[in-house]
Formats: structure tokens, sequence, C-alpha cells
């Protein structure tokens, strides 16, 4: 029977904790926050529980997911101590740190990789695998099978790259998205019908580079020559963004964003990408 630990019960943590314990995998939780641990125990995941230490939830796990907070000065002493703990798989839940900026945290580098999941980790099936350079490839294999037994979609990258592949494409998308918003061309509303109707479903199949291969490679040369010179080039996040930011209006988190939000309405998100996953699950 797998045994896995989780440190960090946040978000993030937490999605992967219910994706392990549904799977039948002995779960073993640790956050310094006990409040976080309580919540997961209330919701009667059979084989998780929580520990008042990092050395007792890693001691003696096959794999270690470590999901604190999103910074070097964060993970630094967490992954020394998972590290110090275990002799098994650590890997770290990061979308911008690259995984060879925190080897030097672990011993025996070779058992430690990146495992990015989606939020939420339970619903959204993929998670970009990002190898250290030392990682083996035995640790590989290894993490790509526990992936695969949980119902995940693993996507092993070559090799580690700033942003890794979804986070760039996300940020590219984005760039451009608000770009269009910003200069008056498309609402908010209009320009994310554009995406549910049209380009998110054919990508949803095909993939973005798929699609390009149906519509023909002569038609989209057509299109990059006339459109890239005019695609937005910003290296600063634009004022559409900050500006709410820096007001406090965060999204979801905040009730605010672009939209306003609900916890009834999100839950309706949630619960259409569930059936959107499933049924692509299906098709696969």
């Amino acid at each position: 029977m797998t045994v896995a630990g989780v440190v960090g019960l946040g978000t993030m943590g937490s999605g992967i904790v219910r994706l392990l314990a549904r799977s039948g995998i002995i779960v073993r939780g640790y956050d310094p926050q006990p409040v976080a641990g309580d919540r997961l125990t209330d919701e009667g995941l059979a084989s998780f529980t929580t520990t008042t230490s990092i050395e007792d939830c890693v001691h003696g796990a096959d794999i270690v997911f470590e999901a604190v907070h999103e910074t070097l000065e964060a993970k630094a002493p967490v992954l020394r101590s998972i590290s110090a703990a275990t002799n098994g798989v650590i890997a770290s839940n990061t979308s911008t740190l690259m995984p060879s900026t925190m080897t030097g945290f672990v011993d025996r580098p070779e058992r430690f990789l990146v495992a990015h999941f989606f939020n939420p980790p339970e619903i959204v099936p993929l998670v970009e695998v990002i190898p250290a350079p030392e990682t083996s490839e035995e640790v590989k294999e290894q993490i790509m099978e526990i992936l695969r037994h949980l119902g995940s979609t693993p996507v092993l990258l070559d090799r580690e790259y700033p942003g890794f592949v979804a986070n760039r494409l996300q940020a590219a998308i984005l760039r451009e998205a608000l770009h269009l918003v910003e200069e008056g061309i498309v609402s908010p509303e209009n320009l994310d019908e554009v995406v549910r109707t049209g380009l998110g479903p054919r990508w949803s199949v095909a993939g973005p580079i798929g699609v390009a291969d149906l519509g023909g490679l002569d038609i989209f040369e057509r299109v990059c020559a006339e459109l890239f010179p005019r695609l937005s080039n910003a290296s600063q996040p634009p004022e559409a963004l900050t500006e709410r930011v820096a007001e406090g209006d965060l999204g979801a988190k905040s009730g605010r964003g672009f939209y306003r939000h609900t916890k009834e309405a999100d839950g309706e998100h949630f619960d259409q990408m569930a059936a959107l996953f499933a049924q692509l699950r299906k098709g696969n």
C-alpha cells in the first residue's frame, strides 16, 4: 500500500490530499495551522490523518508532496526537514520555481522533482512533471505511475524552463486577451465567450498545434505572418490587472475581480469543469 505525505494543506495541498485519499492511498498531512487539517478531517476521508510535525507526516512515506507558500524562503526549511525525515520521492508543487533552484535543500537530489498540479487538483487531471537536472529516470517513472494511478494526466517535460508549459501558454493568452479589452475591442464577457464557444472546445479536443494541423498549416502560416507583428509584446502586467490587484479585487478569493463572485456561482463553474473533464476522460 502506497503511503504519501502532504506538507502544506492550503488550497492546493488540500486538493492533493483529496485526490490521494480518494484513490485508496494512505495519506498523512501536516500544516502549521491545525485548522487546515481539521477541515479535511471533517470531510471524512477514511485514509487521511493529520500529524503535529513534518517528521511524523513524512516518515516512511513512499512519496511526499510539498505544497507550502510559493517562495524559496518558505520552501527551503520545509524541504530540508522533509529530506532529513524520509527516504522517499519528494515532489514540490510549484508553478513558478524551477526545480534546480530547490535541489540544494534536498539530500540525494536524484529523488527530487516538481509536480505542478492545477486548481482544483481533484478535478483538473493535468499535472506537469518537471525533473531537476539530477532527477533519476527511476524517480521520473515512479511519479508518473503514481499520478496515473490517481487518474491524473501527468505530462513529463524534457527539461525545466521558466513558467513550464501551461503557465507560459496561459500568460501569453491572457496578455493578448487583456490587451484587446484595454484597447476597447471587446468586453471581458464577450472575450470569454469567444474562448468558451470556439477556441476552448477545439483546443480541449486537439490542442493548439493539433487545431493548426486540422485547419491547414499554410493557412496558419499566413495568419502568423499577418498577426505576429501586431500582437501585444508587453513586458509588464497590464493596467487592467494591476489596478484591480491594487484595489483588492482579486477575483473569486475576494468576491470581485473582472466579475462579481458568489460561492454558488463559482461552485457551478467547478461542477461544469468536473463534468467536462469527466467527458474528456471517457473520450480518451
